[in-house]
């Protein structure tokens, strides 16, 4: 599965979007916000980047080129794992604004049989002004590799190591999956990547079945961070980093807790389920003010 590394650096092709209220709304209901600034304000949650961000990613990891042939291709984007995300906000998103996007391969690296590969997505007014950027790392498993399969938890306390630096959270809060969030989010995100929306497709990427978007679980935990830590203003939301850790499944419930960080403006978060997995790891966010 070698992957063509002479394409780092090659970026994709400018992309206009109108920011629609009805999209807006309807990514907003399918990550069960209930924070009024955004209808009080006529603006989309920071997190709304990646609406405009999945089809121009799409067509870098679908590139045919990438892996050598449209068979590796469509191999390697079944063992295809979203592993971290980077984003900051520089404005948030007003209805009927046009937003102008293009995506970039700033890095391929192999780690074994297995490669690294980070894309970043730029997002510019008609002014040439910056509202935000994305950095995604993605984790492409070699096909010819073991795949452990990944099961459900069943509410099993699972066996922790011994701690000895016990962090206290400075608050915490509780949220539940829905049982059909997956094909909401789907289709309010634009993302119909199959193993979050179809049985047969998951169990042979290696997982128990579909799986919760790694960037539906973000968008909630983002919403329990904007309400907990900065009184439900996200405009005052400066950036966020996350590991993805573990899968998320319809049905979860998950627990969001925030910590101090290192410096001020900046707290740490993880996110973690019903049987005390964590699901989000090496969580932070900067705040202004």
């Amino acid at each position: 599965m070698p992957i063509n590394k002479d394409l780092i650096g090659y970026e994709t092709k400018k992309v206009e979007t109108l920011i629609l209220r009805e999209k807006v709304i309807e990514y907003l209901s399918a990550i069960n916000s209930t924070n009024n600034y955004y209808s009080l304000n006529n603006v989309g949650p920071p997190i709304f980047n990646v609406v405009q961000e999945i089809s121009l990613l799409e067509s870098i990891w679908k590139m045919p080129e990438l892996y050598g042939s449209k068979e590796e291709m469509e191999q390697s984007v079944l063992m295809l794992v979203h592993g971290e995300q980077n984003m900051v906000f520089n404005k948030l998103l007003s209805f009927n604004i046009k937003v102008i996007s293009q995506a970039k391969i700033d890095s391929i690296v192999q780690k074994g049989s297995n490669y690294i590969l980070k894309l970043s997505v730029t997002h510019l007014d008609d002014n040439n002004n910056q509202l935000g950027s994305s950095c995604w790392t993605l984790f492409i498993r070699a096909a010819e590799s073991d795949i452990v399969k990944t099961e459900k938890p069943k509410n099993i306390q699972k066996k922790q190591p011994p701690q000895t630096d016990v962090r206290i959270p400075i608050n915490s809060k509780s949220f539940e999956i829905g049982d059909d969030i997956t094909y909401k989010y789907s289709k309010a995100s634009n993302d119909f990547n199959p193993i979050h929306i179809d049985e047969d497709t998951a169990k042979k990427a290696g997982l128990s079945g579909i799986i919760v978007h790694g960037l539906c679980t973000m968008a909630m935990t983002m919403e329990k961070l904007i309400s907990m830590n900065i009184s439900d203003d996200p405009s005052r939301l400066k950036s966020i980093s996350l590991r993805f850790s573990s899968p998320v499944y319809p049905g979860d419930k998950l627990t969001v807790k925030t910590f101090d960080g290192d410096e001020k403006n900046k707290f740490n978060f993880e996110v973690e389920n019903q049987s005390n997995i964590k699901v989000i790891k090496n969580g932070s966010f900067e705040v202004i003010g």
